[in-house]
């Protein structure tokens, strides 16, 4: 299968996603990551939007590695994510270009803006992924993936309708966490706490309500004609 994590930022797929994508790597399966922004402002040490993309990029390259993961990145500017047109073409797009099986993406009820319109647009376009005269350069899809939404960033507003128990591969999605250095002081200033701690905290906390050490816990898209299929999950 090819497996799609459609996040926001670079970090929130590794966040909130890592552990189930490390599990469909081990089962073969073909890991894709696209990102609405490359998190142009998610510094306050680094000087210049576009330096700051371009170490985010370099960053979540790297913690794609991990995965084996192809990525593509729309550009659009972090905290500027609006519902348009032109974004409904590229995520149209790169939702083609993965051709996936499956997508995991943010809640559309989350911290930030860009995280809700990403949900949101992702959701909004899934009967468009088939349609032969949508504009696109790339061929529509031939079935409609099954569409996930991961956590909110504290699990605040978020109800979980399925857990996948990560506690194998925990250590190794905090590895690729770990590889947004930009982010490490960044956010342990703006949450008051370490940059993997509350990453720990939400999987103990969702790991604790299904009865595993670490899992990480996702809500379902449904829309008429467009329903998900649990069996595809790595649980």
């Amino acid at each position: 299968m090819n497996i799609l994590a459609f996040g926001s930022h670079p970090d929130d797929v590794e966040f909130l996603c890592g552990g189930t994508l490390l599990k469909y790597k081990k089962m073969g399966h073909k890991i894709f990551i696209a990102l609405t922004t490359s998190g142009n402002i998610g510094s306050n040490v680094i000087e210049g939007r576009e330096n700051i993309a371009a170490i985010r990029e370099k960053e979540q390259l790297e913690a794609a590695s991990f995965f084996d993961a192809k990525v593509r990145f729309l550009r659009y500017n972090d905290e500027g994510l609006v519902d348009s047109e032109a974004l409904r073409k590229d995520i149209i797009d790169a939702i083609r270009w993965a051709n996936p099986d499956v997508i995991f993406t943010n809640p559309p009820q989350d911290n930030s803006t860009d995280h809700n319109v990403t949900g949101t647009v992702v959701g909004r376009v899934m009967l468009s992924l088939v349609g032969k005269n949508v504009p696109s350069t790339v061929e529509p899809m031939k079935k409609f993936p099954s569409l996930f939404y991961w956590d909110t960033s504290a699990g605040v507003n978020f109800v979980p309708e399925v857990y996948v128990d990560i506690t194998k591969e925990y250590e190794e999605k905090i590895k690729a966490l770990l590889c947004h250095k930009s982010q490490i002081s960044w956010m342990s200033e703006y949450e008051d706490q370490e940059f993997t701690d509350s990453c720990r905290i939400i999987c103990e906390f969702r790991g604790l309500q299904a009865g595993y050490k670490y899992a990480e816990a996702f809500s379902s898209f449904r829309l008429h004609g467009v329903m998900p299929n649990f069996a595809l999950l790595p649980l």
